[in-house]
């Protein structure tokens, strides 16, 4: 049997042989009494793991006595390091110790930011862990050890959404460019499709001529005015020189891209609002901008939320219609399944179509009107409806430079609406 020697601190056996507490039977104790355990179970651990038996006075005494003479000195983490391998296919494997609680409840991001990495730039492919049996009680909130092993990845298109929303939400407002110009003659409704205005290598300095034609044009006060957002408005889709679909393609200042084309919208909703009973601004994908150009309708949401006579639809989908009056207005960008637009729509907004009296499909993509039925010509009147393939005034990118592709025509259409048909076509 064992005995202990109160006065040496020490546990003797029964033929009087001193026995001195290790460091690690030291530390143990000092983890099982920071964990909250009675000194009976205390003592049943220690005797245990041990294989000598540990008595509750014995371990009472040596933390009353003794609990600050010897420290921990290596960091549970420390000890278990950290192992990293980098694969050949661009993943990196990580083992570590990481000081969670609840880990079942944490995101991805979380998990990757623990490990000291960006969830911006990095994603999880698998996780493995396990706990590792520490508990820190000197935290305000408890937490534990896990030992946590994940493969992780880069993301092909990592785009940082906090960066952008820092961005538009720290842009100085601007004012929008006031108008002075002839009293306006009344009509009836206005369509604004400005497809592919590729804010980056245009800039709102280029567009000057086209906003104030615009300008102009709203000075006739109209039952309604729709102004469509996005159809690529933005060049790049992220901050790397990327359309939406990952493809590389000239990289620009997305900040002041970002800036010019709210500049821009701006100036049209207001005048549009000033002059109009109502608006509708509708969000439309582009295949270059659909995530730029949906934060970008969200903004200018926001900036006229409080603007009674202005609606925003930013809902996101290929296609979308509108009634101005009785007649069916369609857009769609024209990068996807361009031979069935008319059934389509039909299909898609039966009520609307059934209650028109005139139907119009709008869309953009090739930057030219067709001439050709390969697949679509410039006004295609099928089966009750006319199909438009718009151009743009856009500034010709260095792609478009580079392949000869410069040859259209620069110029945005504007549909102006009667009741029940349409009345003419501007050109800015």
């Amino acid at each position: 049997s064992w005995g202990y020697d109160k006065q040496e601190g020490a546990i003797v056996c029964k033929w009087g042989v001193q026995m001195d507490w290790t460091k690690d039977q030291h530390n143990r104790l000092v983890e099982l009494k920071q964990n909250g355990l009675t000194w009976g179970a205390i003592a049943e651990e220690m005797s245990g793991k041990y294989n000598m038996r540990f008595t509750n006075e014995q371990c009472r005494s040596r933390w009353r006595n003794n609990r600050h003479t010897i420290k921990q000195t290596i960091d549970p983490k420390d000890e278990y390091g950290i192992k990293k391998q980098k694969n050949k296919d661009g993943t990196v494997d990580i083992d570590r110790l990481i000081e969670i609680s609840n880990i079942e409840d944490k995101d991805d991001a979380y998990i990757l930011e623990m490990h000291g990495y960006d969830p911006n730039k990095w994603e999880i492919t698998s996780h493995q862990f396990s706990m590792w049996n520490h508990f820190n009680k000197e935290l305000t909130e408890p937490k534990t050890l896990y030992a946590s092993k994940i493969k992780i990845a880069p993301k092909k298109n990592g785009f940082d959404f906090d960066k952008l929303l820092k961005a538009i939400e720290s842009r100085k407002p601007i004012k929008s460019i006031p108008y002075k110009g002839r009293t306006p003659i009344e009509t009836t409704y206005l369509e604004l499709p400005f497809f592919d205005l590729h804010f980056g290598p245009a800039n709102i300095e280029y567009y000057h001529n086209t906003l104030q034609d615009t300008l102009e044009i709203l000075q006739k006060r109209y039952e309604e005015v729709l102004i469509i957002v996005g159809q690529d408005a933005l060049h790049n889709d992220s901050f790397r020189g990327m359309t939406a679909n990952g493809t590389p393609i000239d990289k620009v200042d997305m900040i002041k891209a970002v800036d010019d084309a709210e500049l821009f919208y701006e100036t049209i909703i207001s005048e549009s609002a000033k002059k109009s009973k109502h608006v509708t601004v509708a969000y439309n994908k582009g295949n270059h901008d659909e995530s730029m150009s949906y934060m970008l309708a969200r903004a200018l949401r926001n900036t006229f939320r409080n603007q009674n006579n202005v609606t925003f639809d930013i809902e996101f989908k290929e296609r979308k219609a509108y009634m101005l009056g009785l007649n069916f207005v369609g857009t769609t960008h024209g990068d996807k399944n361009r031979k069935n637009v008319v059934a389509n729509f039909s299909i898609e907004f039966p009520v609307m179509w059934a209650k028109a009296k005139t139907r119009e499909v709008h869309m953009g993509h090739l930057h030219r009107k067709r001439t050709t039925k390969q697949p679509i010509e410039v006004t295609l009147d099928e089966k009750g409806m006319i199909v438009r393939e718009l151009g743009t005034g856009n500034q010709t990118d260095q792609y478009h430079e580079d392949n000869g592709f410069n040859l259209a025509h620069k110029e945005f259409e504007i549909f102006e609406y009667v009741e029940t048909k349409k009345k003419r076509i501007h050109y800015v």
